[in-house]
């Protein structure tokens, strides 16, 4: 073959990888809602929950503000209706990072990150009672890295400055006021005026529903910040369905999105959804090679977020969708270095099932032992190795092997059995040129991605 070759995968006790070894694994949680927002359990019980599905890092994305507003086009900030809900903005932001510090104290075991679940801006059409539309208000994007109320108030998502209102209703209300004011100025005999309402009613037409980009605008403010950005449902099914006082909600799934600039550093590839970018030679696969080729400035990782709010809400528990995260040490800004170094595998997982990835690593040659997300120049033969375990939680219960697929470049090279307890040593000749290789097991409820080993083979 001329790109590739898979060679034996006989499953070989090895040593643990070396450089895996030192850059110990960290069970990761992320998209937890706590009582600050809308989630059913405050930050001491979230803590308990998660240690004993064995977590060790947990990140709370409380939303920012989690708000309504049907203002008046072409001006929604300045003439609207705003109905909150509960989020930090109605809980308080000094209340929640107060509460995330003292956890800190209480629970030192436990690595705690701060977040958001945002939802950057939406729109309106049509008009009350016949056919008004919400569109985009389910579009949401996750932050995870903030330590200061400011990061949170500096997000466009926290003031709705990207809120658009109807044009329909807008166009309405306007033209009848215009009409109004006019006429009454005519009858008052006040040409001065009557011209400045004419050409102020020519100006607003001009201005009228100019595009905004909040998607853009959001996640380069929260690039500004210092943050970890990533798209949080992009193959979401829930978003298009009758809401409530005759709103429809209209948010179809937005995976085209994900890979348009500004970028964001992740997306969600495995959460309560279906989602097709990360199935072999898929759009991942796709942007990865556009990226190696120099097309693209990095690469987009993938996670997994479960929007977890409550236990058994939409078929949900803790822990059902878990990393596993290499990072150097146990605080927040090493975990938060080795998400944006894709240092990841994501997990989607039943109740009664807890697996994870002790070890994981491409071995290089030569001594160098690559984590998922690394990128190196390499000769053409390398290694996947590593070591499958069931952490606490679920007793080791049948089956405990699965097939996994090798994908190098979108192409499932091979299918070898990934065995719990059982190192694996998986064997790869690669052709000259640039690889992206990672791994996926996809098996009813049991799902895995790891983020891919970015190779340069040179001749």
């Amino acid at each position: 073959m001329k790109h590739l070759m898979a060679l034996a995968m006989t499953v070989l006790v090895v040593a643990a990888p070396a450089r895996a070894g030192a850059m110990p694994v960290h069970r990761m949680l992320l998209d937890v809602r706590s009582t600050h927002s809308d989630g059913e359990f405050g930050v001491d019980a979230l803590v308990k929950l998660s240690e004993a599905r064995g977590i060790d890092t947990l990140v709370i994305t409380d939303h920012d503000r989690k708000a309504i507003r049907l203002g008046l086009a072409p001006v929604p900030g300045l003439i609207g209706w705003t109905i909150d809900k509960r989020s930090l903005h109605t809980t308080g932001l000094a209340s929640f990072f107060a509460d995330l510090a003292r956890a800190r104290t209480s629970y030192p075991q436990m690595t705690l990150l701060a977040g958001t679940e945002s939802t950057p801006g939406y729109s309106w059409s049509g008009i009350p009672f016949i056919n008004l539309t919400l569109h985009n208000a389910e579009r949401s994007l996750i932050t995870v890295g903030e330590e200061r109320p400011q990061q949170i108030e500096a997000l466009p998502s926290y003031d709705l400055r990207n809120v658009q209102g109807s044009m329909a209703l807008g166009v309405i209300v306007w033209t009848v006021l215009a009409v109004v004011a006019l006429l009454w100025l005519r009858r008052r005999r006040k040409p001065a005026l009557l011209v400045a309402t004419a050409a102020g009613a020519m100006v607003l037409a001009c201005v009228w529903h100019a595009p905004r980009r909040a998607d853009a605008a959001f996640i380069r403010t929260a690039h500004h910040q210092g943050l970890f950005v990533i798209w949080a449902h992009p193959g979401t099914h829930s978003g298009v369905r009758p809401g409530p006082m005759g709103v429809r909600l209209d948010t179809p799934p937005y995976p085209e999105r994900v890979f348009q600039p500004p970028l964001a550093d992740a997306f969600a590839a495995i959460y309560g959804d279906s989602d097709h970018l990360a199935e072999p030679g898929g759009r991942w696969d796709a942007e990865l090679a556009a990226y190696l080729r120099g097309a693209r400035t990095r690469p987009v990782w993938a996670v997994s977020a479960g929007d977890f709010h409550a236990q058994g809400e939409a078929n949900e528990y803790l822990g059902n969708f878990p990393m596993d995260v290499w990072t150097a040490a146990s605080t927040p800004a090493a975990v938060l270095a080795a998400m944006r170094n894709g240092h990841m595998v994501a997990w989607g997982l039943p109740r009664n099932r807890n697996l994870r990835f002790a070890s994981l690593g491409c071995d290089a040659g030569g001594g160098r032992m690559l984590l998922p997300g690394d990128e190196a120049s390499i000769a053409g033969h390398v290694t996947i190795v590593g070591l499958l375990d069931e952490r606490p939680g679920t007793g080791m219960i049948s089956p405990m092997s699965w097939p996994v697929q090798i994908i190098v470049d979108g192409r499932v090279v091979a299918t070898p059995m990934l065995t719990i307890g059982q190192p694996f040593h998986w064997p790869l000749q690669l052709a000259p040129g640039t690889h992206a290789v990672r791994l996926r097991l996809w098996r009813g409820a049991i799902r895995m991605l790891s983020n891919p080993f970015l190779l340069r083979v040179h001749g």
